[in-house]
């Protein structure tokens, strides 16, 4: 059957929905009580990007299979229009997903034209969808919580359940009930029914005589690399046909096959973020296969419509608008460039954050943003050094900052914090942002806009001013050491919960992994980055706040590369490294936002973070040289001046703190930096 079959079942239909039913209530095989959504990225009949992993910030999905050519799945489309509708406003989202393999995507448009389907239909040209949950019939429906338990398998309703006694109407609405109570927060009273319909047609898999461009490459491509891969973004070629994609159809399965596109940092199974950028095992396998049949182009009646992306706020008009103060310049060719400006908040009274949208004036110079929060008016004395507006490092802030709004990269979507959070604005605030700039071939210019969004009720959970800032000073690097280490240790005094964490190091850094051990002896993985790239920086945000009770060790541990084997050692020879402010330096820091504690408690983490900072770094086996280096650069990037605290725990403002000597045999509680060929 095509997409313009009758839309009524008719003497034929009847017969088939008879035929079909006759096995109706014996059991589904292989039920799936489980499904991971969170590296999906697709794209719908119309060409929209859909990000599946945004149903972990939902109360639940609904996914239909529907095939235009089976006439069951047809005559349900008026219900299914009734069900999506029913759901709205209900943080409910409802698919309807097509993976019949043997349909192109132009049928599919048409059918989607023909039956008017008022819902996102997704089409699982890889057959993602259909492997995860295995489908028997179309349609078939299921239900996903925000766990990602599949609360609700099978028909849509019982209108064919006794079809031979002709009733006209269904007594039951078997998928209508299961979402009425996932949106309530009640359980679902029946999960599992034997659904109704055609057989499923199992989608193809990853041979390469069967993979084309057309119909398995170019949705994958379109929904997880043209946000970055199209003209005047940041990256350096497009991604948006198939000449552009052929060319580079061994380099696009090499990146991918190692993980380095998307850009994701954070490793699988230490941490769970929102919105991971990576591709499924099968989306690889499919590129792969691609590649190695020669990059087929396949039938241009499978291509999905070119991608369209949002103009202008994509999360609506923000409350306040924020411009960077002039156009800077970005030449066409040196070194990436840092720079910071800073933009006064004008506000009647305190507000509360609860989202953010940042801009960039000129996507294809802008790599990634930070945004601050200053409201101690150091970053207003740093800015009155320079007589242009803003200031430029070499990859630290450099001034002094009260709180981090968040990370902005390419292709990130902007979304409201989660689980009503939100992070406080008092008057008077100067919001700071880094624009780390990457020249792009030719003269630019740049001026970006921050949009903030202010809640108009009050939240429930409020994000610390005053990040926890996790790290070492003990940094002294010889040349020629491929695999330098060093470590820390913090217990907490007081319980601490944590909504995100932004890894810092610099070039020649390699590795960062934190982890936090619980009071009962459970390991806590905070994040492990192994694969560090300083041009790929970025702020990872938990999928729930991490709740961290007294007497939690928090460790931190980071390993460089100062040979002349790192490629991104910018020393030719290698030089040594210390802890410091420029690119050329190093760091060791996760810089955690930190949410909803006691402000004696807050206080209380901060000065004991602060003192084993100093402390491990004064009982450090450190020669003079390198430890008044490290003294001058850790004034820069705490305050200078401005911590008396600092000034005595470093020795350099009338007390000093009592060195002891470490012997390199013995156990420590904060290991030095030490070479580890």
């Amino acid at each position: 059957m095509t997409g313009r079959t009758n839309r009524r079942l008719g003497a034929f239909g009847v017969a088939l929905t008879l035929s079909l039913l006759a096995g109706q209530f014996t059991a589904v095989a292989d039920e799936v009580d489980r499904v991971d959504l969170s590296r999906l990225r697709m794209l719908d009949i119309a060409g929209a990007r859909h990000v599946l992993s945004a149903n972990e910030q939902r109360t639940g999905t609904a996914f239909v299979f529907i095939s235009p050519e089976c006439p069951i799945s047809r005559q349900y489309v008026p219900e299914l229009n009734r069900l999506a509708k029913a759901v709205e406003g209900e943080d409910l989202v409802f698919y309807g997903v097509l993976s019949d393999a043997s349909v192109k995507q132009q049928a599919a448009r048409e059918f989607v034209n023909e039956f008017k389907i008022a819902f996102p239909v997704l089409f699982d040209a890889s057959g993602e969808l259909a492997a995860m949950f295995q489908p028997q019939r179309v349609p078939q429906a299921y239900l996903v919580d925000a766990t990602g338990a599949v609360v609700y398998s099978g028909r849509i309703d019982d209108q064919y359940a006794d079809v031979d006694k002709k009733r006209p109407q269904a007594r039951e609405k078997d998928l209508l009930a299961a979402m009425t109570a996932l949106a309530a927060g009640n359980d679902v009273a029946v999960g599992r029914t034997d659904p109704v319909g055609c057989l499923f047609e199992t989608p193809k898999g990853s041979d390469s005589q069967q993979v084309t461009y057309a119909r398995d490459i170019a949705p994958i491509l379109f929904a997880n690399c043209a946000e970055c891969h199209r003209p005047g973004e940041v990256a350096p070629f497009a991604l948006l046909n198939y000449e552009d994609a052929a060319k580079r159809s061994e380099w696009i399965q090499r990146v991918t096959e190692r993980r380095l596109m998307p850009p994701w940092k954070a490793k699988e199974g230490h941490g769970h973020f929102l919105d991971a950028r990576r591709l499924s095992d099968r989306q690889i396998e499919l590129i792969a296969a691609w590649a190695k049949a020669g990059a087929p182009q396949g039938d241009a009646a499978d291509l999905p419509p070119q991608p369209v992306f949002a103009e202008g706020w994509r999360l609506g008009e923000p409350d306040v608008i924020l411009t960077a103060p002039i156009a800077f310049p970005v030449p066409a060719d040196g070194p990436d460039i840092f720079q910071h400006f800073l933009v006064p908040i004008e506000i009647p009274k305190d507000k509360t954050i609860v989202a953010f949208e940042f801009r960039p004036g000129t996507p294809s110079v802008v790599h990634h943003s930070l945004v601050f929060l200053d409201s101690r008016g150091g970053s207003r004395r740093r800015d009155a050094q320079t007589p242009e507006p803003g200031w430029t490092s070499s990859g630290s802030v450099d001034a002094s900052i009260t709180s981090m709004v968040g990370v902005w990269t390419p292709g990130m979507t902007p979304r409201y914090f989660p689980n009503e959070t939100g992070i406080p604005l008092e008057q008077g605030t100067d919001l700071v942002v880094q624009l780390h700039l990457h020249p792009s071939g030719k003269a630019e210019t740049d001026q970006s806009r921050i949009g903030l969004y202010f809640a108009d009720k009050p939240v429930k959970k409020t994000i610390s001013r005053n990040p926890l800032v996790m790290g070492s000073l003990i940094i002294d690097i010889p040349p020629g050491q491929q695999r330098y280490r060093t470590a820390s240790t913090f217990v907490l005094p007081s319980p601490l919960t944590l909504a995100s964490v932004f890894p810092h190091m610099h070039l020649i850094a390699k590795e960062m992994k934190v982890t936090a051990t619980l009071p009962d002896g459970k390991v806590e993985p905070l994040i492990w980055i192994d694969d560090w790239n300083f041009y790929w920086q970025d702020a990872y945000v938990y999928h729930e706040p991490l709740l961290l009770p007294a007497g939690t060790k928090i460790e931190i541990e980071s390993y460089y590369d100062n040979s002349s084997g790192n490629p991104f050692n910018p020393s030719s020879p290698p030089q040594q490294v210390r802890f410091g402010n420029g690119s050329n330096d190093e760091m060791c820091f996760a810089i955690f936002q930190t949410m909803d504690e006691d402000e004696t408690d807050r206080r209380r983490i901060g000065e004991a973070q602060m003192r084993t900072l100093m402390q491990d770094f004064m009982q450090a086996d450190l020669s003079a040289e390198a430890r008044g280096y490290i003294i001058t650069e850790a004034m820069k990037l705490f305050g200078g001046g401005d911590s008396r605290e600092l000034q005595d725990l470093l020795g350099v403002g009338g007390r000093r703190s009592k060195r002891r000597s470490r012997s390199s045999d013995k156990p420590q509680k904060s290991d030095k930096g030490e070479g580890l060929d």
